[in-house]
């Protein structure tokens, strides 16, 4: 607030709201309309301004003492916002807002009832603060990203040729909440359909010699993303497809191989993409991974033109993906790394081979 020139900040996004706030409001995801504030003035302590539906549960999550509510249907959240701002003596401050996840019409709406008021975009500035992860958020991360990955393992060696797309992935969402995850998404295919981007399971058979892929993530501690992905194949792979696995896992390797502080972000994207020229895969993807935390798509973006510099805490999902055109195959892996003082560690163990679905 200080280098911005900021007599207050605005959060509204679940991410944000979440990580300054101390809380989990899951209508903040699902009900987009429902919108929840958390103002932080530069010289005062924090207010919440919330739905009165959440009330109660925001008291007993966050430490803010000042917590305010509107009613919904009956005020307009935004309304509510102004009002709040102008009791709190910001209606003409220069007050920053998260304006990518704020709604067009509520920052329209703030601005008709305070038309002093400077909304100032600080988006970056509230993702890069997070980008930083504590101890207990990287215990966390290992912690589900490892649960996730023994769903997906176990959904595959239960598995067989006439278990359907969809019961298998009914399967990795049940393990995922044994484990005491909470399922957020799951992209799974078979065959040909490996190459769409973010397919969903179907209701059909495994085929024997099929490739298939998944990429899926669940909420643990309440607010800590997991994420990962893997590549299987129905039966025993033939040696072409377990080198194009070790090509692309290749790739990831040489991504994990320049992180270490101090580096910059595009030089993960920039080493993946010579990788895939030195073994012949053709490269498409626009960026190769990313930050995680409570958002899934955290800064550090691991894309060409982000030149943020690496530091110790981070953790990087490296994702690399080839697509085989000409085989109608999809390869994807993913896997967690914290940034190190030393450079980096694996917070999931990557593939090696294949994910066998057993055809008998």
């Amino acid at each position: 607030m200080a280098k911005r020139e900021l007599e207050a900040i605005v959060l509204c996004s679940y991410q944000a709201v979440s990580y300054f706030g101390g809380t989990h409001i899951m209508t903040q995801v699902s009900l987009p309309d429902r919108l929840e504030f958390m103002v932080q003035p530069r010289e005062s302590p924090a207010t919440m301004l919330v739905c009165n539906i959440e009330t109660s549960m925001v008291q007993s999550q966050t430490d803010i003492d000042d917590i305010r509510e509107y009613v919904e249907f009956v005020e307009e959240p935004a309304e509510a916002l102004a009002s709040l701002l102008r009791d709190l003596g910001l209606g003409s401050a220069r007050v920053g807002v998260e304006l990518r996840r704020l709604p067009v019409a509520a920052g329209d709406d703030v601005r008709r009832s305070l038309p002093s008021v400077e909304l100032v975009g600080i988006d970056n500035d509230v993702e890069v603060a997070q980008s930083n992860k504590t101890r207990d958020e990287i215990k966390s991360l290992e912690v589900g990203a490892e649960a996730t990955l023994q769903a997906v393992l176990a959904a595959a060696a239960a598995a067989t040729t006439e278990t359907t797309e969809v019961a298998f992935c009914g399967d990795v969402y049940a393990r995922l909440a044994a484990a005491g995850g909470v399922p957020t998404f799951l992209v799974f295919a078979s065959g040909e359909r490996t190459l769409q981007a973010h397919a969903e399971a179907v209701d059909a058979p495994f085929e024997p010699g099929a490739i298939w892929r998944i990429d899926v993530g669940a909420r643990f501690d309440n607010v800590i993303n997991s994420d990962i992905a893997r590549t299987g194949v129905v039966g025993e792979p033939t040696p072409e497809q377990e080198s194009l696995l070790r090509a692309l896992r290749a790739t990831q390797d040489a991504g994990y191989s320049v992180i270490e502080p101090g580096r910059p972000a595009c030089d993960v994207f920039e080493a993946v993409k010579a990788e895939f020229g030195r073994q012949g895969l053709d490269f498409w993807m626009p960026h190769v991974g990313h930050g995680l935390g409570i958002g899934l798509h955290e800064a550090p973006l691991l894309e060409p033109a982000n030149d943020t510099p690496l530091e110790v805490g981070m953790v990087l999902n490296v994702e690399p993906m080839a697509r085989i055109y000409d085989r109608k195959e999809c390869y994807h892996v993913e896997d967690l790394a914290e940034v190190t003082e030393d450079g980096f560690r694996l917070l999931t163990q990557p593939q090696d081979s294949l994910i066998r679905i057993p055809t008998q």
